[in-house]
């Protein structure tokens, strides 16, 4: 059975979807909010603008690498049980965290989760 990568009910596909989603909002909440000069001046002034909210509360997933962390767990949780929820996580949160501060521990849950996945696919084609 020759399944392709993209073929619309492979689960695959939806993992390069969330991932490719987690990548583009954690770069707009980065280069959109975060490191915005003209949010800076508005958010300075006190200002009780969403963005200002959001600017202000978002750093509590990168503070101490915490995006990262999750990525790094949830890969070596994913590794060591195979489920498919902690690939998941692992592959979303490590593409989040190499966009928000987290690169270091980011990769490497990006990099766990994809062998764990590969591995999985791996051994599935081979039982058939």
């Amino acid at each position: 059975m020759n399944r392709h990568l993209f073929h619309r009910n492979t689960p695959v596909t939806g993992l390069i979807v969330a991932f490719a989603a987690a990548v583009a909002a954690s770069a707009a909440l980065r280069y959109g909010l975060m490191e915005s000069d003209a949010l800076h001046g508005l958010c300075a002034a006190a200002s009780d603008d969403w963005r200002c909210a959001a600017r202000r509360y978002a750093p509590q997933l990168f503070i101490d690498q915490r995006i990262g962390w999750l990525a790094l767990a949830s890969g070596a949780l994913a590794m060591a049980t195979r489920i498919p929820a902690l690939t998941a996580a692992a592959v979303v949160s490590g593409g989040a965290g190499l966009i928000l501060y987290s690169a270091d521990y980011a990769a490497a849950g990006l990099l766990l989760g994809l062998i764990a996945l590969a591995s999985t696919r791996s051994r599935r084609n081979h039982a058939h």
